[in-house]
């Protein structure tokens, strides 16, 4: 909805259905569906950033590499035993004990080249959940980037070791992480590929996309209803 909304000068709204909710979480719009479309009939639209990823719209984030195969296996997961937090942690451990594999990555951030060999790259696009992590990049999506977070290779315990960092909200200052803002990500791979596509994860929908991957703030903002006011958002159960 939000890839068509945007540009075409009509508002969007939001009815938060989700497990994390990073979206309606910033922007203070409530969990309970009868207040949330109180929020729709009554408030305003107000201009908010979104990402994209080859002109592909993304709210809160957007990944390549193994953070779309712990998505995939985690909604396998939800499809047997129900959508919660507890199923998404063990759906991922489960998943890191399976292996996985690095990718070897050319990226261009701002123009300055880079080599980088990584299991996931992960861009964010919300600073709440920035925060969570345990990351200081928060400000910088306030002040109109976005977020580059990558992981370096690491054995299957480290992996998990990163796991539980990033549930307790430390996964920023661990050294085994990089992390950096942008306003314009180019992405290639290292290695010639007979296919250039590759699967990507935008909030939480998997597509495959061409390379290279640009990712980018969107020149446009999105006319999100939401209340005039939003406050800092709580932790939902």
């Amino acid at each position: 909805m939000a890839q068509a909304v945007l540009g075409s000068g009509c508002a969007f709204g939001v009815l938060p259905q989700g497990t994390f909710n990073y979206f309606s979480r910033t922007h203070n719009i409530p969990f309970d569906t009868a207040r949330a479309l109180q929020v729709l009939l009554q408030e305003a639209p107000q201009d908010v950033q979104v990402g994209l990823v080859n002109d592909r719209v993304f709210l809160v984030n957007a990944s390549l590499g193994l953070y779309p195969k712990l998505l995939e296996e985690r909604e396998n997961w939800k499809h047997h035993l129900g959508r919660n937090r507890v199923v998404a942690f063990a759906s991922a451990f489960a998943t890191l004990m399976g292996g996985y594999r690095s990718l070897r990555l050319h990226i261009a951030a701002q123009g300055t080249p880079r080599k980088l060999r990584t299991p996931t790259l992960f861009v964010g696009n919300n600073a709440l959940q920035m925060k969570q992590l345990g990351f200081s990049l928060a400000q910088d999506i306030e002040n109109g980037e976005l977020a580059a977070i990558v992981l370096k290779p690491v054995r299957r315990l480290a992996m998990l070791g990163l796991l539980l960092r990033g549930a307790l909200g430390q996964l920023g200052s661990s050294e085994r992480v990089l992390s950096f803002p942008f306003r314009n990500l180019v992405v290639n791979p290292a290695w010639p590929l007979r296919t250039r596509r590759i699967k990507v994860a935008t909030d939480g929908e998997i597509t495959w996309l061409q390379m290279p991957l640009e990712f980018r703030v969107a020149p446009q903002p999105l006319h999100l209803i939401r209340p005039a006011s939003p406050a800092p958002a709580r932790q939902s159960a």
